[in-house]
């Protein structure tokens, strides 16, 4: 299946997750800047489909995670710090032959309560969202924007208010378990959203949680054929059925590490890829 695929950070990891799994597409970040020519050898050797998430490679000057994004923050010096990030992961994506981009939004939180959310915040955004669109056009690269943190910009209202102004060329990235996380601390409904912004959607993330202690405590969980939304799983099921038809032209990435975490079973991480494939076969 072209449109399954992994999301690495080690090239190591490249024969043994995305190959050994019977994929033909990768998903990478963070990799030591000495990589990216084997990177090429590698993604041409297996002729895979592949993508970024920013950034490419290590950067000594950006702040840890590398994932983090500033677009809605208050700080201009902090927005411009990751627009020069996302210019520079264009140029590996123009350069290399990148499908397209992945850019969280908005992370860390750019607000707290709800309540406190004023026109100010939503003014950056809309306005950091403009600037990625005419970046990708003038550039060429198509861009995912994905919904990380507990920020109140992160609802249907909102995000398919900029969706509809800017897509394409911005297109979604819809994450299962950040959005699962997104609709606990926001109280809406995860498969709603998904419906909603489904129009939208360019790319899916793939991984499972229970809760804000469960990402605390094992970050991002392989999805499994035993997680059960009775037990309060993400439904990857669910997910997989509302994607229908766009499920098998979509980029799935399962965006977890190859250990499953022991205090929740003794389970292998492939069981969860033939699981997913089963059910995409359906």
């Amino acid at each position: 299946m072209s449109n399954l695929g992994f999301h690495c950070n080690r090239l190591d990891l490249l024969e043994d997750m995305i190959i050994g799994n019977g994929l033909k597409r990768g998903e990478f970040y963070s990799l030591p800047p000495n990589d990216l020519s084997r990177l090429k050898k590698l993604i041409d050797h297996h002729k895979l489909e592949w993508s970024i998430h920013a950034p490419l490679i290590q950067l000594d000057w950006y702040p840890k995670p590398p994932t983090w994004s500033f677009l809605c923050d208050e700080d201009s010096d902090n927005r411009e710090l990751t627009m020069k990030m996302i210019n520079l992961t264009i140029n590996h994506a123009e350069e290399f032959g990148a499908e397209y981009i992945i850019v969280h939004f908005p992370s860390p939180a750019s607000h707290t309560p709800a309540e406190n959310l004023d026109e100010k915040i939503r003014a950056i955004a809309w306005k950091s969202c403009d600037r990625l669109a005419e970046l990708s056009v003038k550039r060429g690269v198509i861009i995912h924007v994905e919904g990380v943190g507990a920020s109140p910009l992160i609802n249907a209202g909102f995000l398919t208010s900029v969706l509809k102004e800017y897509s394409p060329p911005l297109k979604c990235c819809f994450d299962t378990a950040h959005s699962y996380l997104a609709a606990q601390s926001n109280d809406f409904d995860l498969y709603e959203f998904e419906k909603e912004l489904l129009p939208f959607l360019g790319s899916v993330h793939l991984w499972n949680t229970r809760g804000r202690d469960d990402y605390s405590a094992y970050r991002h969980i392989p999805v499994h054929p035993s997680q059960s939304a009775d037990d309060g799983w993400v439904d990857i099921a669910r997910i997989l059925k509302i994607l229908d038809s766009k499920g098998n032209s979509l980029p799935l990435i399962f965006e977890s590490d190859r250990l499953y975490p022991e205090a929740l079973g003794k389970y292998d991480y492939r069981e969860g890829v033939k699981w997913v494939k089963e059910l995409l076969a359906t």
